[in-house]
């Protein structure tokens, strides 16, 4: 019986300093308020789908809005966020 084959796993990045409640990761100025009520009460976390975009998913405490943001400020929408995040 033949053995089944192993993925091979893309090359591991460079870890990055991760934030913390006493020292936050830096945030883009797109990523400040929340583009529905403004509000600057907001949920961030980074993150890289599947295809390698890096992500901000954004979600606003006060009207529960969610986004995703591109590293250059393009606001994605669910659909284009699961398309990106199937492996390639």
């Amino acid at each position: 019986m033949a053995e089944p084959q192993r993925r091979r796993r893309a090359p591991k990045k460079p870890d990055e300093p991760l934030g913390s409640l006493s020292q936050p990761a830096p945030v883009p100025d797109h990523a400040r308020a929340c583009v529905a009520c403004a509000s600057r009460e907001l949920t961030r976390v980074s993150m890289t789908l599947g295809d390698g975009t890096p992500v901000m998913f954004v979600s606003c405490q006060g009207c529960e809005h969610r986004t995703w943001v591109a590293e250059d400020g393009e606001h994605l929408d669910a659909a284009g966020v699961l398309r990106r995040a199937g492996k390639q």
